[in-house]
């Protein structure tokens, strides 16, 4: 069954968000997704530090995506962007 997702990413900055929204894009198609629509908020500063991989993030480059998506596949793109290198967080919301 398709539902529509709202998902949320907080990305390095600098050339790597760019290739981290192209990546982004791409395992959504990997996992039969279609992109509804797309909104970049830019680099913003965050609320807290974020550790992650021995680095401190006090800055993130803001993306956001209505995705369109088979409810078994969403586990396994999670995974998948989990282990991004260039992705801070994510969150991923039924619409």
């Amino acid at each position: 069954m398709k539902r529509t997702y709202e998902m949320a990413f907080l990305l390095k900055e600098g050339e790597a968000s760019v290739q981290a929204q192209s990546r982004i894009k791409d395992y959504v198609k990997r996992f039969n997704g279609v992109v509804v629509t797309e909104s970049n908020m830019g680099l913003r500063d965050l609320a807290y530090v974020i550790h992650k991989k021995r680095q401190k993030f006090l800055r993130a480059f803001y993306y956001f995506l209505d995705v369109e998506m088979e409810t078994s596949q969403v586990d396994a793109f999670e995974k998948l962007v989990h282990y991004d290198e260039d992705v801070i967080r994510h969150m991923v919301l039924v619409k």
